[in-house]
């Protein structure tokens, strides 16, 4: 989570979860569109670039509370 708008994101959560070897799930709150989703859990692979092209994906369009924080991709 954060305060302001971005393009990437840490990626502390994505190294502990490795080496815990425990899913992620992640969550929108869509205030657009009225709705929330959470996703299918996935085990961080060896492959960090492929993994957070899956995560950005699951992000992507979804418009928070404040849009002008929201995240968003370059």
């Amino acid at each position: 989570a954060t305060r302001r708008r971005v393009t990437t994101f840490k990626t502390g959560f994505y190294y502990i979860a490795r080496a815990a070897n425990i899913p992620i799930v992640m969550v929108t709150f869509d205030y657009e569109n009225k709705q929330h989703n959470f996703s299918k859990p996935i085990f961080p692979s060896e492959d960090i670039e492929e993994d957070l092209k899956t995560i950005y994906t699951f992000f992507d369009g979804v418009k928070g509370k404040v849009p002008a924080q929201s995240f968003y991709l370059d």
